[in-house]
């Protein structure tokens, strides 16, 4: 399985070190392995019976890796190295203890950055919608602007809704926190739902949070200010307020 997938998972990690916007992933199979370690117990209790019916997901995982290879599609590939685990957890142990581990092994597939295509699809309707709601909270504060799709100009500055403030960034990080934490919580399923679907406009309502703290410190203290190092304080300090 390494020996076929070790090029995937260098750029992984190498995708993880460059990109902020997965820096996440590192901490992804930490957190599937909390959750296997979790069901440790019911693993010993359940028998293990190997099921030949695990191959129908090693060939859907090896058409995938064919598929990414010939594409030179990493997305693909990256996919179906999750999807391979799975299919060997089930063809050598069986489907119930499958069962006890499939949570923590599909976990894995929030460690998978999005193909960059989907990716930016994402972001600029979000930047558009964040300086939306991020020009009328400071206009109801009465601070004059003018807005022009991302860009937000004030008095002096002009604050500009890049890619990386879109609030994508927090969606995949809080979603992803989000999910490890349903395993904590005991929740009817609906709940589980509402629980997960709320990690979106609050990763929103952070990242606006974030632009209006920019502004304020523009406003404040000069256009300086907003691009120190209390631009990043900030974002840091919203999505801690966020999760």
């Amino acid at each position: 399985l390494f020996a076929a997938y070790w090029f995937v998972i260098a750029s992984l990690a190498a995708q993880w070190a460059d990109d902020p916007n997965y820096a996440h992933g590192f901490f992804v199979v930490p957190m599937a392995a909390v959750l296997a370690w979790r069901r440790r117990a019911r693993w010993r209790e359940t028998p293990s019976r190997p099921d030949r019916r695990g191959f129908i997901l090693l060939g859907t995982a090896g058409v995938l890796y064919v598929a990414g290879l010939l594409a030179a599609e990493l997305f693909t590939m990256r996919v179906s190295f999750v999807l391979a685990v799975a299919g060997i957890l089930f063809t050598l142990e069986g489907e119930r203890r499958f069962r006890v581990m499939g949570f923590p092994v599909l976990f894995l597939l929030a460690m998978v950055p999005l193909p960059y295509v989907f990716y930016y699809k994402l972001t600029f309707p979000l930047q558009l919608e964040s300086s939306r709601l991020a020009a009328g909270f400071l206009s109801g504060m009465g601070m004059p602007l003018v807005r022009e799709g991302n860009m937000i100009h004030l008095e002096g500055y002009s604050l500009e809704v890049v890619t990386a403030c879109s609030g994508l960034r927090s969606i995949m990080t809080l979603g992803t926190l989000a999910l490890f934490m349903l395993d904590f919580l005991r929740l009817a399923p609906w709940l589980r739902v509402v629980f997960m679907l709320l990690s979106i406009p609050i990763a929103v309502a952070a990242n606006v949070g974030r632009l209006i703290l920019t502004a304020g410190l523009a406003a404040i203290q000069g256009p300086d200010a907003a691009e120190s190092f209390l631009h990043e304080l900030s974002g840091l300090v919203v999505f801690v307020f966020g999760m």
